[in-house]
C-alpha cells in the first residue's frame, strides 16, 4: 500500500477524489501520495512520487459535460446553479492548471544539483520525469466527444469517468503503466534514493523542511557517473508520521506528548510555517521557557531566506520576555517566599494584561514548546492571548521525562485548555542511536504520572538507528578531564565533523572549575575550534545564532530543545545529586542528566573526574565503553 498523506481522505472531498484516493492507495509502499498539498499557496489535488516512477501531478474535476459553456486549451466556462440563479464561472483548463504547478516545482528543483543530470546532452535538466494528468470524474469519453471537449482534454493525459471507475480494481502494474502514460516526456533514470526524495519533499512542502545541509557522496544513486558537486545541498525533511501529524492539524487546542528526539519541536515549527503560509495574514506566537531555545528557534525561522514571510508572521520569545513586553516590568522574585508563588503571581498579572488587549494585538495561533517547563498558571495566559480562545490554534508540546523544574500536577481542563480528544503521544525516538538512548533511559527514573496529570510520562520505543557505544573517561582531576575533552575534540575534527555539530555540555561552572574551563576555551581558540559559549551570560543566550560556526559550549539546562551530532558531557560528577537523599532533588538531577545525554544524535562521550556515586553507577551500567 502506498504511503498516503493524509492517511484518510477528508469527508469534504468530492466523490471523484475519493475514488482516485482509493485507487492510488493500492500503489506499492515505496510510493508517496499527497492529497491537496500546498505548492506556492496553490492546491493541486494529488501528487504521486515513486523512486522509479517520477513525479505526477493530478487534477480531478467533477464538472458535467452539459454545464460546460466554453472549452479551450487555456480555460473553461462552467455554468453553475445556486439558489435558483445561474452563474458562469471561468476555470483554467485542468491540464494547464497542472502545468502551472509543474513549472513552479521544476524551477525550484533545478536549483538542486542532486535532482539534476550532471553530464551529457541533458546536463542541468531534471534527473527524473515530471508529468501532469487530469481526471474528469463525471464525464465519459463519449460525452467529451459529443460536446467537443476531447480536442482540449485528450487521452492519455486525461482519464474519463468510464475508465476511472475501473481503477480501484485494476492490477497494480497496469495502474502504474496507465499513470506513466500521462507523462508527456518519460525516460528511464536511476531510482531516486533517500536524500533525493527528502529534498523533493522539502521543495514540494517547505513546511516539512528541517534544515538544508551539504550533500554527501551517498546522496546520489550508486549508478551516478559524476561525483556530487562541491556546492550541492540536500533538504532534510520530516519523516512520514511527523508530516502526517503536522499537515492534518486543524484549528483548536491540541497537546502532543513525546519523548526526547521524537520530533515534537519539528512538528511545532512545521505547524507555525503552515500557518504563516496561509493566504490570510496570521499572527503566530511561539512561546518557550528556555531563553536559548527561543533564540535557536527564532534564528532558524527568521534566517530562512527562502521564506521571508516567517520573520513577519512568527514571533518567537521565552515566557518571561513575553511577560515583560506586556507588563513593562516584571515582579521582583525577592518579594516571594517560593518560586511557585512567584510564578503564580506572574501568571495572574500577565492574564490581567492580556484581557485588556484589543483583538488586533492578540494572536491567531499560540504554540508552546517544552511546555513541561511552564507553571500551570501560565497556560490560561496562552489561551487568553488568542483572538479566538475557543477555536484558535493552540498547540502544546511536552515531555514529562525532561521536566527540569518542580511543577505542580494539574489537568488541562483546569487551566482552560480544551484538548480532550485532541492529544497525541509520540514514543518513537528519531534523534538518538539505540546505544545513546539505552544509556540515557537507564539513568532516568520516570515518575508515575497521576491520571489527571497534564504531562504524561511516555516511555521511548527503540531508536531507529545504531551507532558507536557511548564512552566514559574517568580522569584523575578536573584538569585532566579538560585535557581529555580537548583531545577528543581534536579527534572528532580529524574525523570530519563540522565544528557546529559538536557540543560541550556541563552542569555548572563554579570557582573550582573556572580555571580549567578558561584554559579549555583558550586552547580551543588556539586550535581554531571557535568555541561558541552559548551560556556565557544572559546576552549570549538571548542572541544565540544557530548558523554561527564553532563548537557549542552550553549548560545542561540550556541545552533543552537543542541537538548535536556529538556531545561531550564534561565533569559528569557534577550530577552527584542523582543520589541525593531528597527524592525530588535526585529525580531533578537524573532528568537533567537524561536531557544532556539525549542531545547527542550520533556520538556521546562522558568525561568525569573522581569516583562519585553517579560516576560509579554509569561505570557499572554496561552502557559505556570505558577508556
Amino acid at each position: 500500500m502506498a504511503q498516503m498523506i493524509p492517511e484518510a481522505i477528508p469527508s469534504k472531498a468530492s466523490q471523484g477524489e475519493k475514488l482516485l484516493f482509493d485507487a492510488l492507495a493500492r500503489l506499492p509502499e515505496e510510493y508517496l501520495v499527497w492529497y491537496e498539498p500546498t505548492i506556492e499557496r496553490l492546491l493541486p489535488d494529488f501528487i504521486v512520487l515513486g523512486p522509479a516512477f517520477g513525479l505526477l501531478i493530478l487534477e480531478v474535476k467533477g464538472w458535467y459535460a452539459g454545464n460546460i459553456e466554453l472549452a479551450s486549451h487555456d480555460f473553461f466556462q462552467i455554468r453553475r446553479q445556486n439558489s435558483g440563479r445561474t452563474k458562469i464561472e471561468s476555470c483554467a483548463n485542468p491540464l494547464k492548471q497542472g502545468h502551472s504547478y509543474f513549472g513552479s516545482v521544476a524551477d525550484k528543483m533545478k536549483n538542486f544539483p542532486l535532482l539534476c543530470q550532471q553530464a551529457g546532452n541533458y546536463q542541468g535538466k531534471l534527473a527524473f520525469p515530471i508529468g501532469v494528468g487530469a481526471l474528469m470524474s463525471n464525464i465519459t469519453v463519449a460525452q467529451s466527444q459529443e460536446h467537443a471537449l476531447y480536442p482540449v482534454l485528450e487521452q492519455p493525459a486525461v482519464a474519463y469517468r468510464d475508465e476511472l471507475l475501473s481503477w480501484p480494481a485494476l492490477p497494480t502494474n497496469e495502474l502504474i503503466a496507465r499513470l506513466k502514460s500521462m507523462f508527456k516526456a518519460d525516460f528511464t533514470f536511476p531510482a531516486l534514493i533517500a536524500d533525493q526524495i527528502s529534498t523533493i519533499k522539502g521543495l514540494l512542502h517547505p513546511v516539512t523542511v528541517v534544515r538544508e545541509v551539504p550533500a554527501i557522496a551517498s546522496s546520489l544513486p550508486p549508478e551516478a557517473t559524476e561525483p556530487v558537486p562541491a556546492h550541492a545541498t540536500r533538504l532534510l525533511s520530516l519523516d512520514l508520521e511527523q508530516e502526517r501529524l503536522a499537515r492534518t492539524m486543524r484549528s483548536g487546542h491540541r497537546v502532543i506528548s513525546g519523548v526526547a528526539g521524537s520530533g515534537k519541536t519539528l512538528i511545532l515549527m512545521a505547524r507555525a510555517k503552515a500557518l504563516a503560509n496561509n493566504l490570510e495574514q496570521q499572527r503566530i506566537l511561539i512561546l518557550c521557557f528556555n531563553i536559548t531555545l527561543a533564540s535557536h528557534l527564532r534564528s532558524v525561522l527568521h534566517n530562512d531566506s527562502r521564506n521571508p514571510q516567517y520573520q513577519d508572521a512568527i514571533e518567537v520569545i521565552n515566557f518571561h520576555s513575553w511577560a515583560k513586553s506586556l507588563l513593562k516590568r516584571l515582579p521582583s522574585p525577592k518579594s516571594f517566599k517560593t518560586e511557585e508563588a512567584y510564578n503564580q503571581r506572574l501568571g495572574e498579572k500577565v492574564l490581567i494584561a492580556l484581557q485588556k488587549l484589543p483583538d488586533e494585538q492578540r494572536w491567531d495561533a499560540v504554540l508552546v514548546d517544552e511546555a513541561h517547563t511552564f507553571d500551570k498558571n501560565w497556560f490560561p495566559c496562552c489561551v487568553s492571548a488568542l483572538k479566538d480562545a475557543e477555536e484558535g490554534d493552540l498547540l502544546i508540546v511536552s515531555d514529562r521525562n525532561q521536566g527540569l523544574y518542580k511543577r505542580r500536577e494539574f489537568s488541562w481542563k483546569s487551566v482552560g485548555v480544551k484538548a480532550q480528544g485532541r492529544s497525541k503521544k509520540l514514543a518513537q525516538n528519531y534523534r538518538n542511536t539505540q546505544e545513546i538512548l539505552s544509556a540515557a533511559w537507564d539513568v532516568l527514573t520516570p515518575s508515575k504520572a497521576k491520571a489527571d496529570s497534564a504531562f504524561l510520562a511516555v516511555e521511548p520505543s527503540a531508536a531507529l538507528r545504531h551507532g558507536p557505544m557511548p564512552t566514559l573517561r574517568i580522569a584523575r582531576s578536573k584538569w585532566a578531564a579538560t585535557e581529555q575533552a580537548l583531545a577528543q575534540l581534536q579527534a572528532l575534527c580529524t574525523r570530519g565533523y563540522s565544528l557546529s555539530d559538536i557540543a560541550i555540555v556541563y552542569k555548572y561552572k563554579s570557582q573550582q572549575e573556572a580555571a580549567g574551563f578558561q584554559l579549555l576555551l583558550e586552547q580551543m581558540e588556539e586550535q581554531r575550534m571557535q568555541p561558541y559559549w552559548i551560556t556565557a551570560d544572559a546576552t549570549a543566550k538571548r542572541t544565540y545564532d544557530s548558523q554561527r560556526p564553532g563548537v557549542r559550549v552550553v549548560t545542561a539546562l540550556s541545552s533543552l530543545g537543542l541537538e548535536f551530532k556529538v556531545v561531550l558531557l564534561l565533569w559528569v560528577e557534577q550530577f552527584w545529586g542523582c543520589h541525593d537523599k531528597d527524592a525530588a532533588k535526585a529525580e531533578g538531577d537524573r532528568r537533567q542528566l537524561y536531557v544532556a545525554m539525549t542531545r547527542a544524535q550520533d556520538e556521546l562521550h562522558l568525561l568525569a573526574s573522581g569516583q562519585t556515586r553517579i560516576v560509579q553507577e554509569l561505570k557499572e551500567s554496561g552502557n559505556f565503553l570505558l577508556l
